[in-house]
């Protein structure tokens, strides 16, 4: 029995939907996947930037020092997450999430540059 060129066109053309439809989604949940961690981490800076302001109230300066640490780590961790969000078609943040260049780099964007 002949296989009808047409049925192979169909089914070509069934299985590349199917593969794109698959890649599509893929990318999609990697976005989303992406962004509620850029969120989770950006909120978390957020609460850790408040908690240091108390603890520089009651003035409690070395907690308060360990504290910004860990809030820009969070915010690091953020933004390297929400890169990701935005372009899906970028690798996951690699491990080490933060090192002591992204650190540096966070203080000079904080501080505004000085």
């Amino acid at each position: 029995m002949k296989i009808n060129r047409s049925i192979i066109i169909k089914a070509s053309l069934l299985g590349s939907v199917l593969l794109c439809g698959f890649v599509c989604a893929s990318l999609w949940n990697k976005a989303d996947f992406c962004a509620g961690w850029a969120l989770h981490y950006a909120e978390r800076a957020a609460m850790l930037r408040n908690e240091r302001s108390r603890a520089i109230a009651e003035d409690r300066r070395q907690d308060a020092q360990l504290i910004e640490r860990t809030a820009m780590e969070m915010s690091v961790i953020a933004k390297k997450y929400a890169r990701v969000a935005s372009n899906p078609l970028l690798p996951y943040p690699s491990k080490p999430l933060v090192t002591e260049a992204d650190l540096a780099s966070e203080r000079v964007s904080t501080n505004g540059g000085s």
